[in-house]
């Protein structure tokens, strides 16, 4: 099965802001970025684009969905804004941290629901679907 093309899009966004991060830690920053604060703005930004490409397109599906789902990405999205804003405050290595380890989480998350999403229905992805299938949504 093939990830949805929102969700590949997320996938480049999130390794990059990874890549930053490891390369902060290893003292090998990009020129410009040796300050924690602009490779962490840096990394939100990617955070944020990432989260734009893989949530926003499908905002009223997740509304209306499973709602143990909604209530645990949106207490992870809490704690990296606390790490973000820890971050940009008082330029907090631990902040940062949680930052990008909370932002791969919510990222495993999110493609794994889409990917169990697709399977039910005619999503667009990357390949073309055979036959659009039946699915309802089920409020858990």
């Amino acid at each position: 099965m093939r990830l949805p093309k929102r969700d590949l899009i997320a996938t480049a966004l999130v390794a990059a802001a990874v890549a930053l991060y490891l390369l902060w830690l290893l003292d090998a920053t990009l020129p410009g970025m040796s300050n924690i604060r602009v490779t962490g703005l840096a990394i939100l930004a990617l955070g944020f684009a990432a989260s734009a490409s893989a949530v926003v397109p499908g905002f009223a599906q997740l509304v209306h969905g499973n709602k143990t789902y909604l209530a645990a990405t949106t207490l992870l999205g809490l704690v990296a804004f606390a790490g973000g804003l820890a971050m940009v405050l008082w330029a907090s290595s631990a902040g940062l941290g949680v930052l990008v380890a909370t932002m791969a989480v919510l990222w495993a998350i999110a493609t794994i629901h889409h990917l169990r999403l697709s399977k039910g229905q005619s999503e667009p992805t990357t390949q073309i679907a055979v036959a659009p299938r039946e699915h309802h949504l089920s409020n858990r």
